[in-house]
């Protein structure tokens, strides 16, 4: 037997019907985005410092025992080419003993150079076997160019104490820019009498992060620009990792080498330098532009499937400006929303924006 609840029911059942069968809610219009077919590209992680040129080539040059100058003929901030007479001294006997001094310190160079050769070989075989550390063969290259310098210097001041000896000139030893006159003509060349910078080479002290020294290497490329020369880039290489770290500062260091054959560099410019770390080829990379961040730290990227926005969560490699490498969850071919992904919901119809 039917309850009274039962009749109401029934007598509303025509109105419910009726309600059920009205026009559905109208699905909100597709939403405007800019969208790319995602294709595979190449990405270099790379580390931007700032940076001050120093002469790779320094000398500061004297005689080894006293004379006289008679003549000074540059001043501070020429620029010299390697051979050019920077001063003359009165000539006399006691300047050839300069070239025996001369000659002793090339031999105690050469003897120390021999040295850190053979201590770098050693290392170089304890690095291949896997028995010697990253930091550790860093630390016996720095040693073998330090003393390969240090020998090159002491052979430019044997050159330099023979023409001494034999024409009473002191020459530039190499193309660079003076930094500094002491001597003065009618006064005794005694102590140091002009110093140069430079050449056709120059060095930079970079300092990064600690984080970066596993990336970093002798032998990176290395570019130098500067706002002298707006526009140019200096190629240069890096040619050693401190493998220690900066107890005042936190920061690691490397040196950098950039050659300038056309004399456009000087010591003391102050730029930037972009070191390049890691290139990936044939990597999925996206505009930050694509890419949204999740609560929990993460990414997400939106892509296209049957005209609806599909939410795909995303693993990020490298990164390089506003480029990123994704690592997963998404594929070459995929439609990307690469801007305007902050107005779509999961499942909204899509339709690209005009240009």
């Amino acid at each position: 037997m039917a309850t009274r609840s039962d009749t109401v029911l029934m007598a509303m059942l025509p109105f419910i019907a009726a309600g059920c069968g009205g026009r559905p809610a109208q699905e909100p219009d597709p939403v405007p985005v800019m969208i790319a077919v995602v294709e595979p590209g190449d990405i270099t992680s790379t580390i931007v410092v700032p940076c001050r040129l120093e002469g790779a080539e320094e000398a500061v040059l004297s005689v080894a025992v006293p004379a006289a100058v008679t003549s000074v003929l540059v001043s501070e901030g020429d620029r010299v080419m390697k051979g050019d007479v920077l001063l003359t001294l009165e000539t006399d006997g006691m300047l050839a003993a300069g070239m025996s001094t001369a000659a002793a310190r090339v031999s105690a160079a050469r003897a120390a150079r021999e040295y850190a050769a053979g201590n770098l070989a050693r290392a170089e075989a304890l690095y291949e076997s896997g028995a010697l550390s990253e930091s550790g063969i860093e630390s016996a290259r720095a040693s073998d160019a330090s003393a390969q310098a240090t020998l090159g210097l002491a052979c430019v001041g044997y050159q330099q104490a023979a023409s001494e000896a034999a024409l009473g000139q002191v020459r530039a030893p190499f193309s660079g820019t003076v930094t500094r006159v002491w001597a003065r003509t009618g006064n005794p060349a005694a102590g140091n009498l002009v110093a140069l910078s430079g050449g056709e080479v120059f060095e930079a002290s970079l300092s990064f992060a600690p984080c970066r020294l596993r990336d970093l290497h002798a032998g990176q490329p290395v570019f130098f620009e500067t706002a002298i020369h707006p526009g140019e880039l200096f190629d240069g290489v890096v040619t050693a990792v401190s493998p220690s770290v900066d107890p005042v500062s936190g920061l690691a260091c490397c040196t950098a080498q950039f050659s300038d054959n056309a004399g456009r560099l000087r010591p003391g410019i102050s730029g930037t330098a972009t070191v390049a770390l890691v290139t990936e080829t044939e990597a999925i990379v996206v505009s930050q532009s694509a890419m949204e961040r999740l609560p929990d730290g993460g990414w997400r990227v939106a892509v296209i499937e049957d005209g609806r926005c599909r939410f795909r969560t995303v693993e990020v490699g490298l990164q390089e400006g506003f480029d990123w490498q994704i690592l997963t969850g998404l594929h070459e071919g995929d439609s990307l929303v690469v801007f305007g992904i902050n107005a779509l919901t999961e499942g909204c119809r899509i339709t690209e924006a005009a240009e």
